[in-house]
Parts: C-alpha cells; structure tokens; sequence
C-alpha cells in the first residue's frame, strides 16, 4: 500500500480548557478555594458601622444602623442571586446565605437601646426588622431555587421570632431591675430557645430523605443542619446581650452582670436531646456520643463563672429559692434524668452516665455553688449507686458491673473508716500499737493453721467440691 492510499488520521481539535484550579499553597490558592473575602467584608462593615453610629443618640443612631445593615443585607442576597442565577457558582454561596442570617440577628441587635429609651417605637422597629428578614428570606430562596421544607423552615422562622420579639417581653418591667419577672425573663431566654430546638425533632426523624429535590448542591446534613447549627452559636451570645442591654442598674452595680455561664445550660440540654434523636435515627454513634457528652460539659459549666456582685447573686438566691439548689446541684440532677431518658430510649451507656450523675450527688450538694466548694461525702448517693450497679449487673449478669457496685461502698467505708481512726488517734496515744497488735494476731493463728497442715486440708477440700 502506497503512503497515498493510507488512511489519514483526523486532526482532533484541542480539548476546551476546563475550569481553573487553585491547588497551590499559595495566598491566592487559598484565597480562590476558601474565599474568605465574604466574611472579612461582613465584619470590616459591621465594625465600621459601630464606630460609626456608636456614639449618636439612641433614636437616630438606630435608624442609621438599621439602613445600614438592611442595605448590606440586600447586597449580600444579591451576590448570592448573582452567583446562582447568572454564574451558576455554588461553592460559595452557603457562606453569602449565613451572612444573610448574620445580618437579621445583628439587626434584632440594633434596637436594644432604642427599646429602652422608647419601648413602642423599639418595639415597632423589631416587628419591621422580622419581617425585613422574612422577606429577604423568601425572596432569596425563590431567587436561587433553593426549597427549604417546612420541618426546618417553621423552626428557622420561630428562631427568628425569638431573637427579634422576647427583647419586647421585657420592656413593661424595665423600671423594675432588681424585680423577680425582668430577672426571670433574661434567664428564661435560654428556655425559649431550647423549645425552638424541639420544633425541629419532625424533621430529624424524617431524615435525609427529607431534603431530596430540594435544589441543594451540598449534601445532607450540610443542609440545611450548618443553618441551625449557626442560629445555636448565637444562643449564648444573645443571652448575654439581653442581660447587658436590659438589666439597668444604677448607682454602684451599674456595670454588675446577672448573666451567668449557667443562664445557657437549659439551651444545652435541648441541644443534647435533640443530638441524641439524631443519632438514634440515623444510626449515627459519633452523634449519640457528642449527645452524650454534652451533659457532662453542662455541668461542668454550671461550676464555673459565679461572680460576688449584688445583682448577680440577687438573682442566684432566687434561682436557689425556686428549683431548691444552685445551677451547679440543679443541672446534675437534669444530666441524670438526661441519661435516664437515654437509656430508656436503648443507648446503654446511659446507665453509667445515670450512675455517674447519682455519685456526683455524693459531693455536690444543694448549696454547692462552684467545683471548689465540694461536701463530705455523704452515704445515700453511693448506697443508690452500689444498689443501681449491683441490680444492673444481676440483670445483664455482668459480674465486673456488680464488683463496681461493691467498690464504691467499700471505698467509701475504707474512706469513712480511716477519718473516724484519725480523729480517734488524737485521743489515744497508742492507738497506733493497738491496731497493729490486733491486725497481727488473726495473721498469727493463719500461720499456726498452716504449720499444722490445717489450711492445707481446708484447700484441697474446697478442690475437691
């Protein structure tokens, strides 16, 4: 075959070029994967608008602020338009969508003064910021073909509510700072929220499922759970700005602070619940372990963060009057009836975290205010838990369950026992030659026994059956 009768291979033209990669280490690597720019433009504008209006009047400085953020809040709904509609970019646009939340809560922010300095046009302006955020809500969801189903978008909306409509629950009782409602209603911040949390125990037993054809690129639980999860972070934050903004105290406690650690611990056990339902129904036991674990940081929070201003222990004598024990005794016995509820619900280290709850009443008493103010060891707890341990280990005959149950009693009388001998040593001189003189004379008869081939008959006869 001559070259003239071979075939010729077609030329092929060059692959279109395919998106940029941004693998390097480089700062501009970095910067066009992580994309932090979003971020750092939120906060240089947020803090610019405080220095800004910071320092102006309450009523024109809210109105000022309040253009401010809704304006921003408008420009980051219209990136997030931008990057899906036109672009087709997602990989950012979670972060624009938090943002957006970030604004309505700093927004629900803005009013705190003006509500203190004129409670119906504050209260005007919250209503008009929730709705601000309803709408831009709606509007970007339908703009980016996003669908949010109601078991997350009814708690998303109630979340909303709590943060731009409980401040003006507290307004008729301003005038009253060392009153019991007003004191009671900045605590009680942390219990609406966790009841908000609750609301979403529709959509966690619905799972993954629940969420497909939505319209999300990211997968479950990414969303819609990172939403949530950012609302909880601002739990703690808003509580304690309710306690800063609203509690106002004159004269020497002015700058006194009724907010403590503890004021979140109801939020957390909600967190805690619903974690452990989670893992339940998704078979996840890297969730019901983190929900197990939150307990026990709960109470050691509760330890902590007690302060010796008026205002601050004002409120905790009530808080000790009302539930019967300090935030530190209240919240174990909460993490005990916790880990009961788990383990009626079939996760069996329940019951040690039960167990451990019950011992740790053996020390922390009603008045235990903080983990350096630990009581004696008192009987009744560890007698329960010997008792719990023993009749647990019986029913899963687990023979190394009902030895802990024998050891912490034993421990205890060893403990008990040994203080009782100190304090008698000071009052018997020879107390010490009399003890080891009768703990020698049982060791002695053993012996003689032994000599005799007593104990040797004994041996061979317990073999022997």
């Amino acid at each position: 075959m001559s070259s003239a009768d071979r075939p010729v291979d077609p030329v092929l033209p060059p692959p279109p070029p395919g998106p940029p990669t941004y693998g390097g280490r480089t700062l501009l690597g970095w910067v066009a994967t992580g994309n932090p720019l979003y971020v750092v433009s939120a906060g240089l504008f947020l803090f610019g608008l405080r220095l800004s209006f910071d320092a102006q009047d309450p009523d024109a400085g809210s109105w000022l602020l309040m253009a401010g953020l809704g304006g921003y809040t408008l420009l980051l709904a219209a990136a997030a338009l931008l990057l899906v509609r036109f672009a087709g970019v997602w990989d950012d646009v979670r972060t624009v969508l938090l943002l957006v939340v970030l604004m309505f809560l700093a927004t629900s922010v803005t009013f705190d003064d003006l509500l203190v300095a004129d409670p119906v046009r504050g209260a005007g302006l919250n209503l008009a910021g929730l709705g601000f955020a309803v709408l831009v809500t709606e509007g970007v969801l339908r703009g980016i073909r996003l669908r949010l189903p109601a078991g997350f978008r009814v708690p998303y909306y109630l979340a909303l509510a709590l943060f731009f409509l409980y401040p003006i629950l507290l307004t008729p009782y301003l005038h009253d700072p060392r009153g019991g409602p007003l004191q009671w209603l900045l605590w009680g911040f942390s219990p609406a929220a966790g009841l908000v949390v609750f609301t979403l125990l529709p959509a966690v037993r619905r799972g993954p499922d629940y969420v497909r054809g939505t319209g999300s690129p990211w997968p479950w639980p990414f969303y819609p759970w990172s939403l949530f999860v950012f609302l909880g972070l601002a739990v703690p934050a808003r509580a304690f700005l309710l306690c800063w903004s609203f509690h106002l105290l004159g004269g020497a406690d002015r700058e006194s602070l009724i907010f403590g650690p503890y004021f979140v611990v109801p939020f957390g056990f909600a967190v805690a619940a619903l974690l452990l339902e989670l893992g339940l129904e998704r078979d996840r036991p890297t969730v019901r372990w983190v929900a197990l674990a939150v307990p026990a940081g709960l109470v050691a929070l509760a330890g902590v963060g007690h302060s010796a201003d008026a205002a601050y222990t004002g409120f905790l004598a009530r808080f000790i009057a009302v539930l019967g024990g300090t935030p530190l005794f209240v919240t174990v016995l909460a993490a005990g009836a916790f880990y009961l509820y788990a383990w009626g619900r079939g996760v069996a280290v329940g019951a040690d975290g039960f167990a451990a709850a019950a011992l740790a009443l053996a020390v922390v008493g009603p008045g235990t205010l903080a983990w350096d103010e630990l009581t004696e060891p008192r009987a009744w707890p560890l007698a329960a838990v010997a008792a719990f341990q023993i009749a647990l280990g019986l029913r899963r005959r687990d023979a190394w369950r009902v030895l802990a149950g024998g050891v912490v009693p034993a421990a205890w009388a060893a403990i008990a026992g040994w203080r009782g001998y100190v304090a008698l040593r000071a009052e018997v001189p020879g107390l010490d030659y009399l003890a080891a003189g009768l703990g020698l004379l049982p060791l002695a008869v053993l012996v003689s026994l032994a000599k005799a081939g007593v104990l040797g008959r004994v041996l061979r006869w317990e073999e022997e059956f």
